[in-house]
């Protein structure tokens, strides 16, 4: 292999899916372990990819970006002559960094029209297989073959930021084992029930450790109604957040990226699923995670759960009661 090979991989967004092309990531420095790997995302995203052992070099954009500093960064991209470039995200943006870049160029191709036969129609087409790692997987080239092992995810953080996270929550009062509770989400059609949280947390009868954005007002409602817990939705930046989820014994939230993430550094999770589905990236990938769902006919009924319910209630979260999750919880101690 050539040593000074140069391959730069593009996923801009969101938290869930830069964490899942941490799988083809893999692959793709399995495939070629001597070159150097340039990754490029969004700048509010990057500290995900910080230390990663397969990343060389980590380029960043700002979300808003004019289209004349789009097209700069396509030059500056060009001059770097790169052998392969891996469009992971194959969107507008993404297709303009790499217009006539003269490298080998694979991009991801989305299942578009599987997901709105599913979303509309209601008709599931895809294959039994079908997984979003596999997806990626399979727009590589010749470096993965169909019956290849697919790489796990994975995220990197250091024993420093551990012991730095793991002092705040003693500070916090949070010693020994504790679970962190992620229940917020980018739409509120992927969140379960405070109420059905604070029942469900109260039984586990574990410190709590609830983690969110600061418009995550979910996570104060249950900390309102949980003895034991912490609220630090709006206190953590990225890294922060992520080292706390690395001192957690268990993991519990939404279809939502940083519960992706907690899978990324190894950890248990029980993921409560609603309007999404494997179909759309939702679930988990390791063998001792769970997945708390309901088999309706009508989900999933969109990408990322933006839809309203046409329901007055919403029967995918709603029919999952406390006992479901704490039963997944147990059984995949």
């Amino acid at each position: 292999m050539i040593s000074d090979q140069k391959i730069l991989i593009v996923r801009f967004s969101s938290i869930g899916d830069i964490v899942q092309s941490t799988s083809p990531l893999k692959t793709i420095r399995n495939a070629f372990p001597d070159s150097e790997i340039t990754f490029l995302t969004l700048y509010d995203y990057a500290p995900l990819l910080e230390m990663h052992p397969d990343i060389d070099c980590l380029l960043s954009i700002n979300r808003r970006q004019t289209l004349k500093e789009i097209w700069d960064m396509k030059n500056y991209l060009e001059k770097k002559n790169y052998q392969f470039i891996f469009d992971l995200h194959n969107s507008i943006r993404s297709n303009i960094l790499t217009y006539r870049n003269s490298a080998s160029i694979f991009r991801l191709k989305k299942p578009r029209l599987n997901r709105l036969t599913l979303f509309y129609f209601h008709v599931d087409i895809f294959s039994d297989w079908f997984s979003v790692l596999r997806m990626y997987h399979e727009h590589l080239g010749s470096i993965w073959k169909q019956d290849e092992v697919i790489s796990p995810t994975s995220l990197k953080i250091s024993e420093f930021e551990i012991d730095e996270a793991k002092k705040i929550l003693i500070s916090k009062g949070v010693y020994g084992d504790f679970i962190v509770v992620i229940p917020g989400a980018a739409w509120k059609q992927k969140q379960w029930s405070v109420k059905k949280y604070i029942t469900t947390l109260n039984e586990l009868n574990l410190p709590i450790v609830l983690i969110g954005s600061k418009k995550d007002r979910i996570c104060k409602k249950i900390a309102m109604g949980v003895e034991n817990a912490v609220n630090l939705a709006g206190d953590t930046d990225l890294r922060l957040a992520l080292s706390i989820i690395a001192n957690a014994e268990r993991i519990i939230g939404s279809d939502t990226g940083l519960v992706h993430a907690a899978e990324a550094l190894g950890k248990k999770v029980t993921m409560i699923l609603g309007p999404t589905s494997r179909h759309t990236g939702a679930g988990t990938h390791l063998d001792n995670s769970s997945i708390v769902q309901k088999d309706i006919w009508c989900r999933p009924c969109s990408q990322n759960g933006k839809f309203p319910c046409y329901r007055k209630t919403q029967k995918c979260m709603e029919l999952i009661q406390p006992n479901d999750v704490i039963t997944a919880y147990h059984n995949s101690e």
